[in-house]
């Protein structure tokens, strides 16, 4: 028996005339059960295994007779984990990125956003409404369109027209 057996709160006992008693170990006293709720904690307990010993532990490549595969030394071959606590992590001293940006990264954005307000800057005072608008206000195309008094075509003609201008602009 598996030490993970050993330590199951739950057991299943047969009777001389083949008849089963169903058995749970709650706080140290054992209690007999039903069938129907023997099998709702069992399935529970398998479950809780599954995820302390069969998740969380190092499994062996199998070839499809189920025979561990070994590598060149005679080892066998051992598939990571399915499943890494942050603990084990840490205790492992595993980099791992921080979800802060680098300074490099706050650096690049902070001049890409100056270049683009630049940009921006030179547009016409219409291409400028329009990007404020789409972009920044909250308009729909739709809602913009019918502000200005033309079909939504025709907006989203002028739009990819102006974002050609700026990715020009930011080009240059």
């Amino acid at each position: 028996m598996k030490n993970w057996q050993k330590n199951r709160n739950f057991r299943k006992y047969e009777n001389a005339d083949e008849s089963f008693i169903y058995v749970v170990t709650v706080d140290g006293e054992r209690v007999e059960v039903s069938e129907e709720i023997y099998t709702a904690y069992a399935n529970g307990g398998y479950k809780m295994e599954n995820m302390e010993f069969g998740i969380k532990c190092g499994r062996v490549l199998q070839d499809s007779e189920g025979k561990a595969v070994r590598d060149e030394n005679g080892n066998p071959i051992m598939l990571p984990e399915r499943e890494v606590s942050l603990d084990k992590l840490i205790a492992e001293d595993w980099e791992y990125p921080s979800s802060e940006p680098s300074p490099e990264d706050v650096f690049i954005a902070r001049f890409e956003n100056e270049a683009l307000h630049k940009c921006l800057d030179l547009l016409d005072a219409d291409e400028r409404e329009l990007i404020d608008a789409l972009f920044y206000d909250g308009f729909t195309e739709r809602k913009y369109a019918k502000k200005l008094g033309i079909s939504k075509t025709a907006l989203q003609a002028r739009k990819v027209r102006t974002l050609a201008k700026i990715k020009n602009l930011m080009e240059q």
